[in-house]
């Protein structure tokens, strides 16, 4: 403890920690510095007498408190501004200026406002130079002598009175700004009387009474409260049990409309007296959005019983929650049994262990899952599918599950095996043709005189197989035709109704509701993806452009699919028809195009591919280049270029002419030269009859 010449005061900052609570300013100050009773802060004493100021700042030190000191008045000022100090001890009895002049200074400054300063002095303050001091800002004074321990007991008690008061200011500030600012309506009702006190500006815009309309008045007074009786009787319950909840309640606002609202009323305790807060929200969209939830949820019910495709939902994990009626008739299993993995007991044996792999791979890595498969019904009926699901995802992106489809393809199978099995007659046949080719040129070298004969057999023979694959050329392209119509016409208008309604939907829903909008979004997804298959697999049978539209629109689309698929830049020029085009023509020449367009991509490493076609009312040319590798001359007489000699044979049937150009390292160009007859009637190539003595 000082003597008495030396009786003040280590002195700690707890009144900057009370300012910060509301003081704009101090409370970014206090943030950065990390203020409060018991941290060392920074000090500025001014004091008249020099001993004192010593003595003063060796004990404010010895709290660990960083001090700066001060002997005049101007001095102070000028160490205030350069140091900032957290707390300033003013001698009233400065030698230059007085304390209260210093101390009105810093507080006019605008960056030191908040600086704390207590003032002192060596006799009782007067009660007229207290107000003055506190007027200008002060915030304590310090009378001496005063030994150290009671200074500190006096500061720290000066300190936990300003903190309860800007407590008090901070919470009721707090306070105001929810009750004005929160989204649902708040009254403020007198537990004995029924007044209302306080009304926010929520339930002021939801009802429509101005401010004035509802303080001062009863519950039931308000017209949207009309019903009396029931408002009366809701006091009572709630004077008695404390609290009253409804969560439906109708209500009027002042323009008439009807408003459903969640009410919740409970008391507590202000002042010692009883106060009702009743809470009131407004659930008029909620109510609106559970019931197109539930017309949205029996909507897509009647769309998967009526779905000519398999759906099937699952969880997060991959274990099936779902099935529509559609593939419970294809698998012959119900709901419940193809509840978790039981699903799993339709398929083929063959297939099980391949697709059950397959399935927990793509729920592993979070992938879409498209399969082809057997299901086998339990009166051994065995269905050929195709398989397909992807992710159903929350708001933030998360997993939810899966949506597939599983789509019988048992005729497309049948199909496909038909024209393998064609195909690999057409084979069997070329090698033996072939056989008897190698058979027949031996022979001619040994019989010269038989060589008309056997040139003509040969002749024949090609005519042949020539006409027998145009023939299989034209069943495939009606089964193609076929197929494509099916999946366009039918699958795709289905798909398209299923999207026109769900958009329907959508749009009637609220922009809040995102649980439905995102269910939607998902079925929205499936649904695109359903429709991109569909045409893309009727673009692979047989484009609609080519029967619709004509070869120009058919070869721009292919081209536009083309360039997405490689990344290789595709230029097409044409030039206007003068006469239509045969059907058969067109779809010849379309096909040698994609045989074509599959050759660069696969061999040609190229950058570029231009076609160029003309139609000359006569004759028909198409050129395509690429600025590729260049194909090579053996390639072109290569044995197992099928590919080309399958243009060639196209070209042949239409009694045209091919020519295939490659020069290395800058690319290839396939020419082609078709003759049109009039009317556009192609005619195909036959075998030319017999003669007589001709076997």
């Amino acid at each position: 403890m000082l003597g008495p010449s030396s009786q003040y005061y280590s002195y700690e900052i707890y009144e900057i920690c009370i300012k910060s609570l509301t003081l704009p300013g101090v409370r970014f100050i206090i943030a950065q510095k990390g203020l409060s009773i018991g941290n060392n802060i920074k000090i500025l004493v001014t004091e008249n007498d020099p001993e004192l100021l010593i003595l003063t700042a060796m004990v404010l030190r010895g709290e660990g408190h960083e001090v700066l000191e001060a002997s005049t008045g101007k001095e102070g000022l000028e160490k205030t501004r350069a140091n900032r100090p957290d707390v300033v001890l003013l001698d009233m009895a400065l030698p230059d200026i007085s304390g209260i002049e210093a101390c009105r200074q810093i507080k006019e400054s605008g960056d030191l406002k908040y600086t704390l300063i207590i003032l002192t002095s060596d006799t009782h303050i007067s009660s007229e130079h207290q107000a003055n001091a506190l007027n200008i800002g002060a915030d304590g004074f310090i009378v001496k002598p005063i030994s150290d321990k009671e200074l500190i007991a006096r500061v720290q008690s000066m300190v936990r009175i300003k903190r309860a008061e800007e407590a008090f200011k901070a919470s009721e500030t707090r306070y105001r700004r929810l009750f004005e600012t929160a989204q649902d309506g708040i009254l403020i009702l007198n537990e004995e009387t029924g007044q209302i006190d306080d009304v926010n500006p929520f339930l002021i815009d939801m009802l429509g009474y101005t401010y004035e309309e509802f303080i001062g008045k009863k519950l039931w007074e308000i017209g949207a409260f009309k019903n009396t009786e029931a408002s009366k009787a809701a006091l009572t319950e709630l004077q008695c049990k404390g609290y009253v909840r409804y969560e439906d309640l109708p209500l009027t606002a002042k323009d008439g409309r009807e408003i459903d609202v969640e009410f919740v009323s409970n008391v507590y305790k202000v002042n010692h007296h009883n106060v009702i807060q009743c809470n009131i929200r407004d659930i008029t969209i909620r109510r609106v959005s559970e019931k197109e939830l539930r017309r949205s949820q029996k909507l897509f019910h009647t769309i998967a019983r009526v779905s000519p495709v398999g759906l099937f939902l699952t969880d997060s994990e991959g274990q099936c929650v779902y099935v529509n009626e559609y593939w419970s008739e294809i698998t012959g299993l119900s709901s419940d049994e193809a509840y978790g993995e039981g699903w799993a007991k339709a398929l083929f044996p063959a297939d099980k262990e391949r697709v059950l792999n397959e399935w927990h791979q793509a729920v592993q890595r979070d992938l879409p899952f498209e399969s082809e498969f057997c299901f086998q019904q339990k009166g051994s009926i065995i269905k050929w599918m195709m398989g397909k699901a992807i992710a159903e995802r929350g708001v933030n992106g998360e997993k939810l599950g899966y949506v597939g489809t599983v789509t019988d393809i048992t005729e497309r199978k049948k199909i496909e095996n038909e024209l393998q099995k064609a195909y690999d007659g057409l084979e069997e046949r070329v090698a033996e043709r072939t056989a008897q080719l190698v058979t027949s040129n031996v022979l001619l070298k040994q019989e010269v005189s038989k060589r008309k004969i056997v040139g003509d057999k040969l002749k024949e023979s090609r005519e042949q197989l020539r006409n027998l694959t145009n023939h299989l050329q034209q069943i495939r392209e009606r089964e193609r035709s076929y197929l494509s119509r099916e999946l366009h016409d039918e699958l795709g208008q289905v798909l398209t109704g299923l999207k026109m309604d769900i958009r329907w939907i959508e749009r009637r829903l609220p922009k809040d509701n995102t649980s439905i909008t995102e269910r939607l979004n998902s079925m929205l997804m499936l649904i695109d993806n359903a429709i991109l298959s569909v045409q893309r697999l009727s673009m692979a049978l047989r484009p609609p452009a080519l029967n619709d539209f004509g070869l120009n629109e058919a070869i721009e689309l292919v081209l536009t699919d083309f360039k997405k698929r490689t990344n290789i830049t595709c230029e097409f020029i044409p030039t206007p028809y003068r006469e239509p085009l045969d059907r058969e023509v067109s779809t010849e020449v379309f096909r040698i195009l994609q045989e074509a367009l599959t050759n660069v991509a696969r061999h040609a490493n190229a950058q570029k591919v231009t076609i160029i076609l003309q139609n000359t009312g006569d004759r028909l040319t198409m050129e395509i280049r690429d600025d590729g590798r260049g194909i090579t001359k053996k390639e072109i007489a290569g044995p197992m270029s099928i590919g080309l000699t399958g243009m060639r044979e196209r070209v042949y049937a239409l009694e045209g002419s091919l020519e295939i150009k490659g020069v290395h390292g800058k690319g290839t160009t396939v020419s082609i030269i078709i003759p049109l007859k009039k009317k556009n009637s192609t005619t195909i190539k036959r075998r030319p009859k017999k003669t007589a003595g001709e076997v």
